[in-house]
């Protein structure tokens, strides 16, 4: 009997314990869940984000303009970074600056901190000349320093262009010609001469002196030269200048193909010319008159032709019913100038 209560109590006690074991984990994990819910709660919340009294604050950082702060556009949108440590924090800004030749500041933009360490303030006015622009990122303690200085130069003005050499219409017994003049320093001027071969392109910069020569190729005739000016700023402008260079001494060369023959056959005959300006250079844009003479057929003329860009004009023309004998090909030729040169080239019949 005694050894079966024995037994009874030992079972109740070990109940006895596992209820209470459990029933403390329910208690402590309920607690834990609670003080759990808590954190959640608390940290779900936005926290101030005002820094450390006594810290200063970081700079922003405007972005270097392009082309050295040159521009023609009246207003533009200041662009920079911020510290990576101000990101996504409630009640940061960044305030941008004017400054003022008496070191004033105006502000003239305010942009609140995002979620990049990027800003972008709307478009800024410009006024004509100097701009110089801080930006100051403010906290809810206060705004911090200024970003370094970094400077607009707005210029809406064309550039002038003055050409001193050559004249108007001057006449120039040269290959090449100089054309000197003033504009504005650190203007690039560009020379074009579009009758000459290529284009005959060469540009270079005003020097602070304000001023410019640049050497353009010319051939036989009239040339006119185009002079462009571009500023730093995108601004431009241009004009002209005419320049006669004399045909001198021109050439023409020409050929038959064949030029040898049976009369009795049905030939195509090839005419060839070839002219050249005093200068060697091809002689392009003249009018060209063929003309063949044959035994036993009347002259043979072509249409008016015209050299192409290579000084070159071909042309064919079909022969039956000549006797044997001599004949030639002969050609004229007249420049735009009014210029008549002229060349013959043998053709036999057999």
């Amino acid at each position: 009997m005694a050894l079966v209560i024995l037994c009874a109590c030992l079972v109740f006690g070990f109940l006895t314990l596992t209820v209470g074991t459990r029933l403390a984990g329910n208690l402590i994990g309920g607690i834990a869940g609670a003080f759990g819910n808590s954190i959640t709660r608390l940290t779900s919340q936005t926290l101030p984000t005002v820094p450390p009294s006594g810290v200063a604050l970081d700079t922003p950082v405007i972005d270097e303009p392009a082309n050295g702060g040159n521009t023609n556009q009246p207003s533009i949108p200041i662009q920079g970074t911020i510290p990576s440590g101000a990101v996504g924090k409630s009640g940061y800004s960044v305030n941008v600056y004017l400054v003022g030749k008496d070191g004033s500041q105006r502000k003239v933009a305010s942009v609140p901190v995002g979620g990049t360490t990027r800003f972008s303030t709307t478009a800024v006015a410009l006024a004509e000349g100097t701009n110089l622009f801080i930006a100051k990122l403010v906290a809810p303690s206060g705004e911090g320093g200024p970003s370094p200085v970094v400077t607009y130069v707005l210029d809406t003005k064309p550039p002038k262009i003055t050409v001193t050499s050559p004249g108007q219409g001057a006449k120039v017994n040269a290959g090449s010609v100089d054309i000197a003049g003033k504009c504005d320093p650190g203007v690039t001027i560009t020379v074009r001469n579009e009758q000459a071969p290529g284009g005959a392109l060469n540009s270079g910069i005003v020097g602070t002196d304000g001023g410019f020569r640049l050497t353009v190729p010319i051939v036989a005739g009239p040339n006119t030269i185009d002079v462009a000016a571009s500023d730093p700023a995108g601004n431009s402008s241009a004009t002209k200048i005419t320049v006669n260079r004399p045909y001198g001494q021109l050439a023409a060369h020409l050929s038959v193909s064949p030029s040898k023959f049976r009369s009795s056959s049905q030939t195509t005959l090839k005419v060839t010319l070839h002219a050249s300006s005093f200068n060697g250079a091809p002689l392009a844009n003249a009018a060209v008159t063929f003309t063949v003479t044959i035994q036993g057929l009347g002259p043979l003329v072509s249409p008016q032709i015209m050299t192409d860009a290579t000084g070159t004009a071909t042309w064919k023309v079909p022969v039956s019913g000549s006797a044997p004998g001599s004949g030639q090909a002969s050609v004229i030729v007249t420049t735009s100038a009014g210029d008549v040169i002229t060349a013959t080239a043998g053709i036999t019949t057999t």
